[in-house]
């Protein structure tokens, strides 16, 4: 008798919190969307992205290039040491035989000119972003 009556009352129980749960998952509000959250969104995106191409601006920064003034500099301190014949470092011995087969020529830009290509450079990347 007790197995009786509580089976009922389960079943009950039972079908009465399915009941409920799609009732309050069905009447549930709907998230809504404003002109002011896709405002932010593209602000969000925008900064984000100015975020990564700062940091890819300051790793290209660091990279060091060779500029004419310096390697001008180098030549002038081989042939420096060659005429008081002191001894090359491993280095300056292979700029010394680059500079016997190739002579003089340098491909290498000076400071300004890679100063002014780098900030175009940058300029690029920056406008990517707006």
């Amino acid at each position: 008798m007790i197995k009786q009556i509580r089976t009922p009352f389960f079943i009950i129980a039972k079908q009465s919190c399915i009941f409920l749960f799609i009732l309050a998952t069905a009447s549930a509000p709907r998230a809504q969307e404003y002109a002011t959250d896709r405002l932010f969104m593209k602000e969000f995106n925008k900064s984000k992205c100015r975020n990564l191409v700062e940091k890819k601006i300051n790793n290209l920064k660091k990279i060091r290039v060779m500029t004419l003034e310096q390697e001008a500099l180098l030549n002038q301190n081989i042939w420096s040491k060659l005429r008081v014949k002191l001894p090359l470092s491993p280095g300056e011995k292979a700029q010394l035989r680059k500079l016997k087969e190739k002579g003089v020529y340098s491909n290498n830009l000076s400071a300004k000119n890679i100063k002014i290509r780098n900030s175009t450079k940058f300029k690029v990347l920056r406008h990517k972003c707006k």
